[in-house]
């Protein structure tokens, strides 16, 4: 399937490239053909990347222009950053970190959105574990999930944020970014990356490939690798099985090719030579409240595999089995509804994790609640879980007095409404 209508333009008259109202994976591969534009006819001037008319950014297609202007600054490139007119999509560039990683004049965001992690950059190994630990905490704060739905995403973005390590060659790493849509019942991550492309990759090790799509085909099958050195090459068939099993979607963009999958569907998209996107851009989709097994997922030649998730290293006590939550460690605050809300989302999640284990919430360094924080967190769970259930789980330690007594009021206020 050809895509002829351009979405991207490149003016060669003022050196620009003009982006269109909306922003998604679907654009990446015009966005490659007007940097080639650029490159043939004026290459040493400087260039204007024009968001002017944006009105719709989303991650699975930012993140991929992110990748390729920081690979140009990289490069030496001239580049002038002109944000979204509209000042609400301005704001959204700012505090998800795409202008900072446009024009670094822009500051980094330190946003501490209550739905989703401000997009990361990462170009060793050792960044990767501590910005998919950010981007976990956010999740368990925001929507609840099954536990099998918990491990599902963080292997997913984990194995494919370590490809781009192991397999891209890029030499600004990796851009990564993941969003959860309580209302809808779903998550979104987008990994991408400015470095060889897949097609290039795997013809290391299966030199007869000769398409873009014909090596995402292959990338997306269990056991291909361009060396097994470098991992068994279950990261895309995992991650492929994990979204569509939950009827979600896996989107992935390298060079000239594009491929959709879904339970149901595989849509192939194969441009000419021009329009191809200089890297991968993968972008996956996860349903929530569908009926899911992480082993039968990830089971392959005969062999189930459950892996290790963020619960079972960052709060499972050891040798015990019980959970330890430290207040004091939460970034959410103590003083709003809306906080006490992300922390019960959170517990709950702990509760549904490790059904059966007490969780040890621990108050120390905590000087003070708001009444609001301790009736939306612990007084709407007492109502939620019910008296024995709390009683039997909830274990409250190390509390100031005052704290005590705005927990006790919460839950005997609730109380009433059971």
């Amino acid at each position: 399937m050809l895509l002829n209508k351009p979405l991207v333009r490149y003016h060669s008259f003022d050196n620009r490239i003009q982006f269109p109202p909306k922003i998604s994976s679907s654009i990446l591969n015009e966005f490659g053909a007007a940097v080639k534009l650029w490159k043939l006819k004026r290459p040493f001037d400087l260039l204007t990347i024009d968001f002017n008319s944006v009105e719709k950014p989303y991650p699975n297609g930012m993140l991929g222009i992110l990748s390729t202007i920081s690979f140009l600054r990289n490069s030496g490139a001239k580049l002038k950053v002109i944000l979204p007119n509209n000042s609400n999509v301005r704001r959204l560039f700012i505090n998800n970190n795409w202008a900072h990683y446009l024009d670094n004049d822009f500051p980094v965001s330190e946003n501490k959105h209550e739905r989703h992690l401000v997009t990361r950059q990462f170009k060793e190994f050792t960044e990767i574990a501590p910005i998919i630990n950010d981007f976990m905490d956010v999740v368990l704060r925001s929507i609840r999930l099954p536990k099998d739905i918990i491990s599902a995403l963080e292997w997913s973005v984990n194995e494919i944020c370590d490809n781009v390590i192991n397999h891209s060659d890029s030499i600004t790493g990796g851009f990564v970014q993941v969003v959860t849509f309580p209302t809808n019942n779903s998550l979104a991550f987008t990994v991408s990356d400015s470095g060889k492309g897949i097609l290039k990759s795997l013809k290391e090790g299966i030199p007869t490939l000769q398409t873009d799509s014909q090596a995402i085909g292959e990338a997306i099958k269990s056991g291909v690798t361009r060396n097994k050195e470098f991992g068994q090459g279950n990261g895309l068939a995992g991650t492929l099985r994990i979204t569509t099993m939950t009827e979600g979607s896996l989107d992935i963009t390298s060079g000239s090719a594009r491929i959709i999958s879904t339970s149901s569907s595989n849509k192939v998209f194969e441009n000419e030579d021009l329009r191809a996107f200089d890297g991968t851009s993968i972008s996956g989709q996860i349903i929530t409240n569908k009926k899911f097994s992480i082993s039968k997922a990830l089971e392959f030649n005969g062999i189930l595999y459950t892996p290790i998730n963020i619960i079972d290293l960052e709060y499972e006590m050891k040798d015990q089995d019980c959970l330890l939550l430290e207040m004091k460690k939460e970034t959410t605050g103590v003083g709003t509804r809306q906080s006490g809300k992300q922390m019960r989302n959170k517990i709950n999640n702990l509760i549904q994790s490790k059904k059966g284990y007490p969780i040890y919430v621990d108050w120390n360094g905590i000087p003070v609640i708001s009444s609001s924080f301790a009736d939306e967190f612990m007084g709407k769970l007492f109502l939620e879980i019910g008296p024995l259930n709390f009683s039997a789980t909830i274990r409250n330690k190390n509390m100031e007095p005052l704290i005590q007594q705005l927990l006790d009021k919460a839950i005997s206020q609730r109380l009433t409404q059971t």
